[in-house]
């Protein structure tokens, strides 16, 4: 982390919330209808990835024959009625309030469409954590890039004085294109190996990654590795 460390970027889904057997069970719905191969959550993490449209290519839907619009608005329609039951990963709470102990500003930057970000932090109960929370104005899932220079522009963060934490190779890539430092959780809807090969620190669980920040601002050379807890 960076030694002067001011403002925490938070990806939500599949960092902060549980929500990878849910969006199993949801694409699954839609894959079934079109008597396509299921997925499991092995399946899913091995896969998923930014752009949205490439991963729905991936796990084989015709996007010559149907449009990312409807796809997306059928998933959430089957995703969105569940989703007030995934729960916070363990140890979230935790990290959160050591980061505020800290007087370090914290985020949410997510591909989620901003309302339903909205209703389900309030659900969460984790609202007053954060400062502000920047969802997307769509339901399509695409990069977060452009919502995240806003972010930074809106509340004047300098890049070298923030980290996002996120679940995904995007967020690696979103951290990298913005000049900020980057942790990534492999508990969330990417396999570690996937993780690993983007290039930051990786670690098995959020509550490590507030362990670290309460012990000196600074990843040890050895949270270059997925540590022995986290998913394969």
């Amino acid at each position: 982390m960076p030694p002067g460390l001011e403002a925490v970027i938070w990806d939500f889904n599949g960092t902060l919330i549980d929500d990878a057997e849910h969006i199993v069970r949801s694409v699954n719905v839609l894959l079934a209808r079109r008597d396509l191969p299921l997925l499991n959550v092995a399946s899913f993490r091995d896969v998923f990835g930014f752009p949205i449209v490439d991963y729905y290519r991936k796990i084989g839907f015709d996007l010559s024959a149907e449009s990312m619009s409807d796809l997306s608005a059928e998933f959430h329609e089957v995703y969105v009625p569940g989703l007030s039951a995934c729960p916070l990963h363990e140890g979230v709470v935790e990290a959160l309030a050591a980061f505020r102990k800290a007087g370090v500003r914290q985020f949410i930057l997510s591909a989620l469409e901003e309302a339903l970000l909205r209703s389900a932090i309030d659900r969460l109960g984790i609202t007053d954590f954060f400062e502000a929370l920047y969802g997307l104005d769509h339901l399509e899932g695409d990069s977060k890039l452009a919502r995240a220079r806003s972010l930074l522009d809106d509340f004047d963060i300098p890049p070298d004085t923030a980290i996002l934490i996120g679940d995904t190779d995007h967020d690696a890539e979103v951290a990298e294109a913005l000049g900020v430092s980057a942790a990534l959780v492999a508990t969330g809807h990417q396999s570690a190996h996937r993780l690993r090969a983007a290039g930051d620190a990786v670690y098995g669980s959020v509550r490590e990654i507030a362990s670290d920040f309460t012990s000196a601002f600074a990843f040890s050379s050895e949270k270059t590795r997925v540590h022995e807890d986290a998913t394969t």
